[in-house]
């Protein structure tokens, strides 16, 4: 029975995730609109093809894949619930992320953090989920952690006014795409059941590219809140494995 809850609950936070960014972003970019914004016009073509990209395929996406999930809100009996497939949800969440990833005009910057901490109260539901069969806690909550910290350091691509413009969109671009599915890739792992998430290929790709990001726009304007993020991705990443190493009996 308090499965059956927290799984609600969490189908619940997944849906009031889509539903939030979703308001937000169609808000942006009719304002856009309204108020005369040239959406194919240098960056903002990026900017909103990905938003208009993102949100189609985020559609079409939970209507193909997600109808149990859909039904389970509004007919929340054990069975239903027991149906839901939340690596279904996990992946359309990705989907949608990336249209908040990339700052359109007319942006509500609160309404999305509202969206985000519905999709983290959702990852935290699902540790709770994993703690009673988890062959090691600690590892278990030191990966939500890490992956929460991970989230954060996926830089939004915004404008930039530098002289080397045009290859810093391609690197801030390349990097949010491929943040936002290295996020999508833990998260699905953690919707899996699994309760390692410290992969070393994705936590060296988190690096590079943020690093790329930081560096490159550091003359113009320091990201100090994907910077801060990548520390203390950094720090837990190589604690849990200094952790691991001193405790042979656990391989991460």
């Amino acid at each position: 029975m308090k499965e059956t809850k927290i799984k609600y609950f969490m189908n619940l936070c997944f849906f009031m995730y889509f539903a939030i960014l979703l308001a937000e972003r169609i808000t942006s970019v009719s304002l856009s609109i309204a108020n005369g914004v040239k959406l194919f016009d240098g960056f903002n073509t990026f900017v909103y093809l990905t938003i208009f990209m993102s949100v189609l395929l985020f559609l079409i996406y939970v209507i193909i894949k997600n109808g149990s999930a859909v039904k389970a809100l509004f007919v929340p009996n054990e069975t239903a619930i027991q149906k839901i497939d939340f690596t279904g949800l996990v992946k359309a969440g990705g989907i949608l992320l990336l249209s908040g990833m990339v700052h359109s005009e007319y942006t509500i910057s609160p309404l999305q953090f509202a969206s985000y901490g519905f999709y983290i109260t959702a990852i935290i539901l699902q540790a709770v989920l994993l703690n009673g069969s988890a062959e090691n806690k600690r590892i278990l909550w030191l990966s939500v952690c890490y992956v929460v910290a991970f989230s954060m350091a996926i830089p939004v691509s915004y404008r930039s006014n530098l002289d080397y413009a045009v290859l810093f969109h391609i690197v801030e671009g390349i990097t949010t795409y491929l943040l936002v599915g290295a996020f999508t890739c833990l998260s699905l792992k953690l919707f899996g059941g699994k309760t390692d998430l410290f992969s070393t290929p994705i936590f060296l790709t988190m690096i590079i590219a943020d690093a790329l990001v930081v560096g490159l726009r550091i003359s113009e304007e320091v990201n100090y809140f994907v910077l801060i993020s990548a520390i203390i991705s950094v720090v837990i990443f190589v604690a849990t494995k200094i952790y691991a190493h001193k405790n042979k009996n656990i391989k991460i």
